[in-house]
């Protein structure tokens, strides 16, 4: 019964979901042209049952933007999507004290990102919950103290939560969080030859500092611009990627022509269930606290980094936010030049701002 809920539930949201070759979601309200963006902020929100004002920017990120397109000329679906929540619900006191940030590219339809963009922040929501609960039980044990009689977190603040709960925390849950939606997805048919990439960020801050969590599967990316220096926060979950392939081989699996079977280029999906002894979804995890420095994050589906390398993405940005542009008018002309560049797939972007500075100029880091 609890997944026929899942499946019911995300019908609905289907059904009433806006249909552009471009769409926007910002700090401030995005300037619409009917032909090319739409804000969806408001409306995507309220389905994910957030609470926040787009006019109001988070004390945590001074600027956003998410942007994506369908890039008609080449495609005839839109299979990309993305979810931006700078006041992020993950406990129950004050939600701009964490956001989430998520870029889902599907493949073989849209159906599987679809799904991850509607519900894979409330899985992770839930997850956290629980483990601020057993943290809170432990502590309470390990201090000879009696326990509480509640795993429940609504007695703290959401800095004290945050503060409780530990990088492997987080981690360990959002391994829980994508092998849950991946189990939702077994109910589904439409899931049995399509799946959906994942790159995620959940940004918390606690009593004495700001940290990030980055988790990935396939090849959408995570990049960090700090200090004048670009680092992948991510991995490239590709049948090009070694360790992926030979994980691949010694699960008696085939890679022939840089794909898994000869068909999926990626090795780690959320769905794709007739591959997932191959095509897993346990996420590449990493947290990084935020310092002086640290300028901006990039998630990315692979469309845009199929034409920019990181450097390139990371100096494109850069020379636009020492000019003083926004986040929103910065990934539109972002995409604009990726299809200049010659991009053949759907295009998501989205831009954290993350100081108040101007950032310096670079120096480059392969990855982290």
């Amino acid at each position: 019964m609890m997944m026929e809920s899942h499946k019911m539930r995300f019908l609905d949201l289907q059904g009433r979901r806006l249909s552009t070759n471009t769409r926007a979601i910002s700090a401030q309200k995005a300037s619409t042209d009917n032909n090319r963006t739409e804000d969806v902020c408001c409306s995507k929100c309220t389905k994910a049952g957030m609470e926040w004002d787009k006019y109001k920017p988070s004390p945590v990120v001074k600027d956003y933007a998410a942007v994506s397109t369908q890039n008609s000329k080449f495609r005839k679906y839109m299979e990309d999507e993305c979810v931006a929540l700078p006041k992020y619900q993950v406990f129950h006191g004050d939600p701009a004290l964490n956001c989430f940030f998520g870029v889902y590219d599907g493949h073989g339809g849209g159906f599987c990102s679809k799904y991850a963009a509607s519900n894979f922040h409330h899985r992770l929501a839930a997850v956290l919950n629980g483990k601020v609960g057993t943290s809170r039980q432990r502590e309470s044990e390990l201090s000879n103290q009696s326990a509480p009689t509640s795993s429940s977190s609504t007695e703290l603040s959401d800095a004290e939560n945050n503060q409780v709960l530990s990088g492997e925390d987080i981690e360990n849950g959002y391994a829980e969080a994508f092998a849950a939606l991946d189990q939702e997805l077994e109910e589904f048919d439409e899931a049995s030859n399509s799946g959906s990439t994942a790159v995620t960020c959940l940004i918390r801050k606690s009593k004495d500092r700001t940290t990030f969590h980055v988790a990935n599967v396939g090849d959408s990316r995570a990049i960090l611009y700090s200090g004048g220096v670009t680092t992948r926060l991510s991995v490239d979950h590709k049948a090009t990627n070694e360790d992926e392939a030979k994980r691949i081989r010694d699960n008696n699996g085939i890679i022939f022509n840089k794909r898994v079977g000869g068909i999926i280029s990626v090795t780690r999906a959320l769905g794709q269930i007739d591959e997932k002894e191959f095509i897993i979804a346990q996420p590449y995890t990493t947290s990084h606290e935020v310092r002086d420095g640290d300028a901006f994050l990039v998630l990315a589906s692979d469309g845009i980094s199929d034409v920019f390398k990181d450097e390139e993405l990371t100096e494109y940005v850069l020379t636009r936010l020492n000019r003083g542009e926004k986040a929103i008018t910065i990934c539109k002309r972002l995409l604009d030049e990726a299809k200049n560049l010659g991009a053949m797939d759907n295009m998501t972007v989205v831009l954290i701002c993350l100081s108040g500075d101007p950032p310096q100029r670079h120096r480059h880091d392969e990855e982290h």
